[in-house]
Formats: structure tokens, C-alpha cells, sequence
């Protein structure tokens, strides 16, 4: 951490940084390998619907997670057992789910700026990027429309009314069952669905049928559902 943070310059408002990432570039694909890429509940979504599996197998065969000391469970890509440490995504052309990517790996070579409201950014300037060296020129707007995040941060932002909670501001912590819980809900989609379904649980809330069926076949549509349903069942 103390490495990457020697690179890490804030961006000014309004501020223009040069990155083009490219396959003629010396260091294509290595800033994939031996890296921890924190992944959210959408990115997990995206992911795994992509690859056409179970959320169940995706996070089983691909994630580690981790648990924090607020409870909150957090989710990372496994890296491969190999020498570099690839990520298991890695292709020699590339990312193999590029259209899919986390939203971390959307918003490289940009951080966000710990601690504030999500709208300050800092940059990564490795010397070992020669990406950073490239002519074109994009501001924070230009490269967030550019990658295409637009979705994941609506997404986000949701996720974080529950992971910024006062319940958490206030220094308490989840217990073993509710860190199930969320994680379930959020993560393991397919998990979750089948907690509803099989229990009957959504016979307890006045749904119309036709949203009951979008929650068991759409999945943004579950998610959606799920930060809805933690917010009265966390807290």
C-alpha cells in the first residue's frame, strides 16, 4: 500500500490528465497481476452473468472475501497460483471480460480520494505506466463517460447507504449472522433469489406479480431489492 500511495497525486477540479492504455505499450497487462481488486456487488453482477455461471461457483472459483472489523464483508479477485500472480480475467490480447471489467479496473489509472464524497479523485503516476506518458487527454467526466461507469456508480452509491450507515459511523459492529446476511443478499444473487423463493418470504410484503417475477428472473432488479430489504433487516 505504502508503494502505491508514493504514486498517488490528487487531481485539481477541472484538472486534465494524460492515460492511454494499448497493447504496444511495454507494460500492457502487467498492472493485472499480483494486485488486489476489491470488487463490489454489481461488479460480481456483471461479472458472473457474463461468464454465464451460478453466483455461487463465480465466488467460489474466483473470489476470496474477507471479513472487516465492522463486519462488512469485502470481495476480491483471486489471483491465479502462477508466477506473476495474473489475474485469472488475463488474456494475451488483454482482459478477456472487458465489457464486463470491475469498476475499479474501469476507473484506473484513478483513485478515489479517501475519506471524501466520492467526487475527488487522485491519479497513479508509476513510473512503470507508460500509459501516463500517452497524448490523450481526459478530465475525471471525460474518463468516468469514456469507461462507462455511469450504471456501476448509481449501483454503488446505493450499496453505500448501507455500508456508510450510522450504524457503522458509530463504531458498532454486524454479527456473525447479519455478515451472512449482506453478503447473501448482495453478493450471492442466485443465493439469495432461492432464500426468497423457497421460503416464501416475499409472501409477507404486498408485491404485485409482475414484480415478483422480475426479481426472479432480473437480476439488477434483485439487487435492487436486496439494498432495499438490508436497510430494514441490518439495522
Amino acid at each position: 500500500m505504502a508503494e502505491r500511495t508514493r504514486f498517488l497525486r490528487k487531481l485539481s477540479e477541472g484538472e486534465k490528465f494524460r492515460f492511454r492504455c494499448h497493447k504496444q505499450l511495454p507494460c500492457f497487462n502487467k498492472c493485472c497481476s499480483d494486485v488486489n481488486i476489491f470488487l463490489t456487488p454489481y461488479d460480481v453482477l456483471r461479472m458472473r452473468r457474463t461468464l454465464w455461471i451460478p453466483s455461487t461457483e463465480f465466488l467460489k472459483q474466483y473470489t476470496i472475501s474477507l471479513l472487516g472489523q465492522d463486519g462488512l464483508p469485502y470481495v476480491l479477485i483471486r489471483m491465479m497460483d502462477n508466477e506473476n500472480k495474473s489475474c485469472p480475467f488475463l488474456g494475451q490480447e488483454g482482459c478477456m471480460i472487458y465489457q464486463d471489467r470491475p469498476w475499479s479496473c474501469r476507473m484506473y489509472p484513478l483513485f478515489p480520494e479517501p475519506g471524501k464524497d466520492g467526487q475527488s479523485y487522485m491519479i497513479e503516476e508509476k513510473p512503470s505506466c507508460y500509459g501516463i506518458n500517452e497524448e490523450e487527454e481526459w478530465t475525471i467526466e471525460e474518463w468516468k463517460e469514456k469507461q462507462g461507469v455511469k450504471r456501476y456508480d448509481e449501483m454503488n452509491a446505493l450499496y453505500s447507504e448501507i455500508t456508510s450507515h450510522e450504524f457503522f459511523t458509530a463504531g458498532r459492529k454486524l454479527d456473525e449472522k447479519k455478515s451472512k446476511l449482506l453478503y447473501r443478499a448482495c453478493y450471492d444473487l442466485d443465493e439469495f433469489r432461492t432464500f426468497l423463493f423457497a421460503w416464501k418470504f416475499l409472501d409477507m410484503f404486498d408485491m404485485e406479480e409482475e414484480t415478483i417475477k422480475e426479481l426472479e428472473q432480473d437480476d439488477e432488479k434483485l439487487l435492487l431489492f436486496a439494498f432495499k430489504w438490508l436497510r430494514f433487516n441490518l439495522f
